[in-house]
């Protein structure tokens, strides 16, 4: 039997803003909230204190929709 003290990891996933640019989850906070970074920083390397909280981030860009398919969000 495995005990956690964390949800397993999930996989990254895409949003898009209301304002088009699109994010990538970059983990959780200690509160439980999604954090997110620009899509295309990665996301192994990239700082903590860098990422955005999903309350903030919807108060700054708008709406965030998930991108099933990366094409329609603008992704080469």
């Amino acid at each position: 039997m495995t005990h956690r003290t964390e949800p397993p990891p999930v996989p990254f996933s895409v949003v898009q803003a209301a304002d088009g640019t699109c994010w990538r989850t970059a983990g959780r906070a200690p509160d439980g909230e999604q954090l997110y970074v620009l899509d295309g920083v990665d996301v192994e390397t990239c700082a903590r204190w860098v990422r955005v909280g999903e309350a903030e981030l919807v108060e700054l860009v708008g709406a965030l929709t998930p991108v099933v398919d990366r094409t329609e969000a603008g992704a080469r």
